[in-house]
């Protein structure tokens, strides 16, 4: 099947339909994913001051705005789960030039993530451009700010005990998700806890699913936002410095808030706020 016939609106909606996701191409070499990843593991062995320094949002109505390094641990943390994650954005070479300058591992770290989050603001612009004549306007709700909403993650999890979750259930809290390379598999999807079923990236492609917030830019009832999690699969991980890596972009409309947690997290724990 062709690229273009990939992202065929027709082709994208009825896999969102029956598995509330959807494999697109995601054309880029491995080797950038790669040289990014290694880059990236090198960035979280420098000083805590060194990682925190970079933290601004560009988009303060939602959790999805968040730009810079953060670190959840299982113990104090609502979500339960343990890993460093970082949030970049373009943005941030105009905000802190002298900053990157003076930290080369962190700037070798921004500039190899800078063409990753360049073919994933390309490859969301081809998806939502197919769905424009379904719903008008919708490329403009994510498009017509600036700077776009699209954050790039990179995020490490801490081992835990075999078939327990990396990452607990919810619903992603922007508009869409493009899930763009892990380093094992894991990953689950559905449309809820009954029927969740493990996802295998395939080699020059992505996982392109709706998040909690996707009504806002799409009127339709026909679809619906993609439960998941993430399970530890591989028991030779246990005890290792990290059990699994991920690169993720989030893509959130300009102007609109985020549900709150206990939307995005409603099957797994009503307590969550």
């Amino acid at each position: 099947m062709s690229h273009k016939e990939n992202l065929n609106f027709q082709n994208i909606h009825q896999s969102l339909l029956d598995q509330s996701y959807a494999t697109v191409p995601f054309l880029i070499e491995p080797f950038i994913l790669e040289a990014a990843i290694e880059a990236f593991f090198k960035f979280l062995r420098e000083p805590e001051y060194v990682k925190s320094h970079i933290d601004f949002t560009i988009a303060p109505l939602h959790r999805r705005g968040d730009v810079g390094f953060k670190h959840r641990d299982s113990k104090d943390d609502i979500y339960n789960d343990s890993k460093d994650f970082f949030h970049f954005h373009p943005a941030l070479f105009q905000r802190y030039p002298d900053f990157l300058e003076a930290h080369p591992v962190v700037k070798d770290f921004v500039l190899k993530a800078q063409p990753i989050w360049d073919m994933a603001y390309k490859t969301i612009e081809d998806i939502l451009i197919s769905f424009e004549p379904t719903f008008p306007g919708i490329c403009a709700k994510i498009f017509d700010t600036d700077p776009v909403h699209i954050l790039l993650r990179f995020l490490k999890y801490d081992w835990q005990k075999s078939g327990d979750l990396l990452a607990k259930p919810h619903y992603d809290a922007g508009s869409f998700t493009l899930a763009i390379a892990e380093s094992c598999s894991g990953l689950r999807i559905g449309s809820m806890p009954g029927n969740l079923m493990p996802v295998e990236h395939k080699s020059g492609s992505a996982i392109f699913m709706l998040a909690s917030n996707f009504q806002k830019v799409m009127d339709t009832d026909k679809v619906c936002a993609g439960w998941h999690d993430v399970v530890q699969v591989d028991k030779s991980l246990i005890g290792k410095p990290f059990a699994r890596w991920a690169i993720v972009a989030f893509v959130e409309a300009h102007g609109v808030e985020a549900l709150p947690r206990t939307e995005t997290h409603k099957w797994y724990d009503k307590k969550i706020a």
